[in-house]
């Protein structure tokens, strides 16, 4: 049943019934599906602009994401009055174009707070798997690759002693890639949950990848924005499979 609030505000925005609402939706399943009636209201609320994190739970909202298009055009902006002090004017910075500032803003909304939830998830699957087989897991089970890796930024991060540390986890030093090493180093101790390697694997390089254009403040491109909503809404599904939470 597709959420009444939002329901009414896409009529709103509309300006339909909603029976032609109904007409639309279907219009959507039939040239885009599979999907839902429902979803496919959900596609068409993303069109118009409304935010979907305010009425829909967190896989709903992936996979509504997931559903959305390729070629179904931008979100529709609503554009509030200017007033002195407004985002544009708030943000205006000399050498780059506002379009440029704008999609930064998108992309720090939606997609950065992905990456940094998925690496989270990440390393604490790692350390909660891999501490139940050795008390000493770091660096006992550990690349040793890897170990040097942090061992060398944890010796750069000692020469600033007035900047507070990453952290006093040696995993919280690993970088995107290092995850995978970890994971591939010890993918017996993970196969119930990641069970096939070879696409775990080409997942987290293209993540890694796009993440790194994402540290190095590159735009994103929509095919990279894509892949880590879906690879974010596909790394859930495994955990909630494997009766993680």
């Amino acid at each position: 049943m597709v959420n009444k609030s939002l329901r009414r505000e896409l009529l709103s925005r509309l300006k339909v019934t909603q029976q032609a609402l109904s007409f639309r939706a279907k219009k959507i399943k039939d040239k885009f599906g599979p999907m839902t009636t429902e979803e496919a209201v959900y596609v068409i609320a993303h069109k118009e602009g409304l935010d979907l994190s305010r009425y829909l739970k967190l896989d709903q909202l992936d996979r509504v994401r997931a559903l959305v298009p390729k070629d179904m055009p931008a979100p529709r902006q609503v554009s509030p009055k200017r007033q002195p002090g407004s985002v544009k004017a708030k943000y205006a910075f000399p050498l780059v174009p506002l379009s440029t500032i704008s999609r930064a803003m998108a992309i720090g909304q939606e997609t950065y707070p992905q990456v940094v939830v998925l690496e989270t998830s990440i390393r604490t699957l790692i350390e909660s798997i891999l501490k139940k087989i050795n008390v000493n897991w770091w660096p006992d089970l550990i690349d040793p690759d890897v170990v040097k890796s942090v061992n060398r930024i944890k010796k750069k991060e000692a020469n600033y002693p007035y900047r507070e540390r990453r952290g006093k986890k040696d995993i919280l030093y690993c970088n995107f890639a290092d995850l995978k090493t970890i994971i591939d180093y010890q993918y017996p101790h993970f196969k119930f949950i990641i069970v096939d390697q070879a696409w775990f694997d080409a997942k987290m390089n293209e993540i890694y990848m796009a993440r790194n254009n994402l540290a190095h403040s590159v735009l994103l491109s929509k095919d990279d924005i894509s892949r880590i909503a879906l690879f974010y809404r596909d790394w859930s599904r495994l955990l909630k499979t494997a009766g993680l939470s």
